[in-house]
């Protein structure tokens, strides 16, 4: 399916569409949540990822805010991938339990983007391997779609060196791991020192 959406330069490759901007944390240095706005209705959802199936969308990923806070995520990802598209999400993590990655699943899921930018909680942020570790091991055991651990640097975050820490964790768990650059709430990046 992703060799035949790159195939194609006449349709959007990928969309990243919010359900909700509600967050079950507040990281310091995010921009992309408040603390209480309601889930994005459930028909104005489907309606949205039907105009991007309409329009040959190819990978779909729910963002937030915290997307695992909507009622009916399972049914909005069934839904991507129902109309054809790769269904990806990013989270904080927080809310996953064996149950929960077993809902992922059963929806289609394709893969899993966890944020994780520290060993230890600190006053920034509170995605830490140590605060994870148990949700990191469920995905390990239960998830059948790929997950990618992603650590954010930049002058917010205390312990840049972490980051490898993290890396070597998430290759150990069968994981892929990335690194994001901090942005600003216009999306420019920030400095890393």
């Amino acid at each position: 399916m992703f060799a035949r959406a790159m195939a194609s330069a006449h349709h959007p490759i990928l969309a990243q569409i919010v359900p909700i901007r509600r967050c079950n944390l507040a990281c310091t240095y995010c921009n992309e949540f408040d603390k209480d706005s309601a889930p994005v209705p459930t028909l104005e959802m489907l309606r949205r990822i039907d105009k991007l199936a309409d329009l040959g969308t190819a990978i779909v990923t729910f963002s937030g805010g915290e997307p695992t806070l909507h009622p009916d995520l399972d049914a909005l990802i069934r839904r991507v991938r129902d109309r054809g598209a790769i269904a990806t999400l990013i989270t904080n993590g927080y809310l996953l339990t064996p149950t929960r990655i077993r809902g992922l699943n059963a929806a289609g899921l394709d893969y899993l983007q966890i944020s994780i930018d520290n060993v230890q909680p600190d006053d920034v942020s509170k995605k830490s391997l140590k605060v994870l570790e148990k949700k990191l091991r469920w995905l390990a055991e239960y998830a059948t779609f790929d997950v990618t651990i992603n650590s954010v640097l930049g002058s917010a975050i205390a312990h840049p060196e972490d980051a490898y820490q993290i890396a070597v964790r998430a290759r150990e768990l069968g994981f892929n791991s990335t690194v994001g650059v901090l942005h600003d709430g216009s999306g420019q990046l920030q400095s890393l020192t």
